[in-house]
């Protein structure tokens, strides 16, 4: 019986490749506003070289170039993050449920976490839950999005940070909940990585989405 199953969730997260889901919303994004690279690039500040390997799938991003290129495309960076979703209706009936098993879950690598989503074929929801893994050795930018947010460890220590409180340490089994329009973010501690539970509020009529 193995002793620490998140341990091996950890290891499975690791060793999926990069899905360039990111790339694939970046270079969406920005064909729908009919920029070129170029353009993108003078309006984020990053590389016309670092663009390109990103929207093909052959590097990712730190978090900190994650947001200025949301920011100049006015786009939420939660969004370039999550896989994309149908805009199909959905049938008004209850009892909609989606199962995600653990090998099949999409996941987006930044260069200092990994992603891993659920419930990801669940068009419209209001909710959206991801399994992150945080890298440690890092202390990232604060980052806002529009909605609510749930932060639960399932792994390791982190330290929360937040725009108007304190740093706070969460240890395996502490949760969170936060207004995610304040600037927030954690960071691993002990030079260990942490796993955490995220779940967020999507309010997709504040994004124009």
């Amino acid at each position: 019986m193995n002793p620490n199953p998140n341990r091996s969730a950890l290891a499975a997260i690791a060793d999926q490749p990069d899905d360039n889901s990111i790339g694939a919303s970046l270079k969406r994004r920005r064909r729908a506003k009919k920029w070129s690279l170029k353009v993108l690039s003078e309006k984020s500040g990053i590389p016309v070289s670092t663009l390109s390997k990103v929207e093909n799938g052959l590097m990712s991003l730190r978090i900190e170039k994650l947001l200025a290129v949301s920011n100049a495309l006015d786009v939420d960076v939660m969004q370039l993050v999550s896989p994309e979703e149908s805009d199909s209706p959905v049938a008004l009936v209850t009892g909609r449920r989606s199962i995600t098993r653990g090998s099949a879950a999409p996941r987006t690598k930044t260069e200092n976490t990994v992603y891993e989503h659920h419930a990801s074929d669940f068009s419209r929801r209001m909710f959206s839950p991801t399994v992150i893994e945080v890298q440690p050795g890092i202390t990232p930018e604060l980052i806002r999005h529009q909605g609510e947010e749930f932060i639960y460890v399932l792994e390791g220590r982190v330290e929360a940070l937040t725009e108007f409180y304190e740093p706070t340490i969460l240890e395996t089994g502490d949760s969170m909940y936060i207004d995610s329009t304040m600037a927030h973010n954690v960071r691993a501690l002990d030079d260990k990585r942490a796993l955490i539970l995220n779940v967020s509020s999507v309010k997709r009529t504040l994004s124009g989405e």
